[in-house]
């Protein structure tokens, strides 16, 4: 049964949760999200978040909307077509992802993110078109006839899948380094730039190939990010024109797959489906192709809030103006190239049939999020909720994916108020662009300037 955009011998594919927290790692902080925010020197900030992801279409090569699973036409010798089987799988994930970030130094921070599945669910939803009359038994196949048939040869209707529960995805870990903030220039003009590399851990899990309808965990799988990814990201904020209540954001990045290496079903559970081994051979090898593209990013300030000198702060008014807004609203756009795949076995038109599965691509994510900060209220707390899609804007060889995600990020510090009380003593001030990005030491002011320790 062949399957359009998935892994390999699965009925139908695996669920993209590409959201903030893995898409990137360190994207969330205590500062606005952006491309180039990072954490304070010594600061750490831990965020849960859960993701719930759906999707039943995918695009084709001609961008149309499709069911995940092409349609199988069956047919008996000598009585002609028994009828199509028409699955239209719906597949779901619920991911709990565990994040802890480190501020390093103020301009960069080091990220470990640890996505969890709850639970995994592939519901085949088989459909049935009746073929040729058949006169040995008196009408067409049915549904029904049509499983009898292939069970009379060893081969089962494929059940639905219910698994993944607490199973352990990829881990991720992310390095960011603000370059901008040892240049004058980029601080007077509100401009942050930052570099941020993420690497996969292979903690995840493959699917069983002996299985027609399963999910893994693998990044791969999941199809949450390449194995080995670099960003490049700029914030441009509007301080002074918008009163510091937009940010505009670019982002561009290229990440890479490893080639890897998979057990080859044997058809020991399902023979007609999965009985490739005997000329694949034993394993084979795939290169899922790389991914490169680019993503822009509004981030509005409906609402600042009162800065209140709470002990967040040490009691201090005009350093608590330097903390994230109350609320905050995003919206992003994201496109992805998706590369061609390469395979490997030794069955060369086996290998060139599974290529034409995975030809090149692209998708147009859309991400809309909202924040609540209240750290500007004395609670070191901040919760978000976000939305994405790609079912608005058609993309090609890709799937349909929707998900939503709810998370909480709780900053907190374990050493290091020493320094911070020190600096704090030199240089009273706050400057404007502390925590946001773009943060630099600010001349001295006058001293009438300067806030009342």
């Amino acid at each position: 049964m062949k399957t359009r955009n998935r892994p390999p011998f699965l009925l139908t594919p695996t669920v993209l949760i590409r959201l903030t927290a893995l898409m990137a790692l360190l994207s969330p902080s205590v500062a606005q999200a952006g491309f180039t925010e990072t954490l304070p020197q010594f600061a750490f900030l831990l965020d849960e978040s859960f993701v719930y992801a759906w999707v039943s279409r995918t695009y084709d090569n001609n961008g149309d909307k499709t069911p995940l699973v092409e349609e199988l036409k069956s047919y008996e010798p000598g009585s002609g077509l028994q009828g199509i089987l028409r699955p239209e799988p719906y597949v779901e994930n619920y991911v709990l992802i565990n994040q802890l970030q480190f501020g390093i130094l103020d301009y960069l921070s080091l990220g470990v993110g640890i996505p969890v599945l709850l639970r995994s669910t592939i519901d085949p939803r088989f459909g049935w078109i009746p073929g040729d009359y058949q006169s040995r038994l008196g009408h067409a196949y049915t549904e029904e006839d049509f499983w009898e048939w292939t069970n009379a040869m060893g081969q089962p209707k494929p059940e639905a899948f219910d698994g993944n529960h607490g199973t352990l995805a990829d881990m991720v870990v992310g390095l960011r380094y603000r370059f901008t903030d040892h240049f004058d220039v980029f601080e007077r003009t509100a401009v942050a730039m930052a570099l941020t590399v993420t690497g996969s851990i292979p903690t995840g899990e493959n699917s069983d190939p002996e299985e027609v309808v399963a999910i893994g965990t693998t990044n791969w799988d999941l199809q949450s990010q390449g194995d080995l990814a670099f960003h490049l990201g700029l914030d441009k904020r509007f301080r002074d024109e918008l009163d510091d209540r937009l940010v505009l954001g670019v982002d561009v990045f290229y990440e890479t797959w490893f080639a890897r290496t998979l057990t080859t079903p044997t058809g020991e559970r399902h023979p007609l489906l999965l009985n490739y081994a005997p000329y694949v051979g034993k394993n084979y090898t795939f290169d899922p192709g790389d991914l490169s593209g680019f993503s822009v990013e509004l981030t509005g300030v409906p609402y600042k809030g009162p800065a209140w000198g709470t002990w967040l702060v040490g009691h201090r008014a005009a350093k608590a103006e330097s903390l994230p807004p109350i609320i905050s609203l995003s919206a992003r756009y994201t496109f992805v190239h998706l590369q061609q795949s390469d395979w490997d076995s030794d069955a060369p038109h086996w290998d060139w049939e599974r290529e034409r599965d995975y030809r090149p691509g692209y998708k147009n994510p859309l991400q809309f999020k909202a924040q609540f900060s209240f750290l500007r209220l004395g609670a070191p707390l901040q919760i978000y909720a976000a939305y994405r899609t790609l079912s608005l804007i058609p993309g090609k060889n890709a799937r349909a994916v929707d998900a939503v995600s709810v998370g909480i990020q709780i900053p907190f510090k374990l050493w290091g108020f020493e320094s911070e009380k020190a600096a704090e003593e030199e240089s009273p001030a706050v400057s404007p662009g502390e925590g946001t990005g773009t943060s630099k030491p600010a001349e001295e002011p006058p001293a009438e300037a300067a806030p009342t320790p």
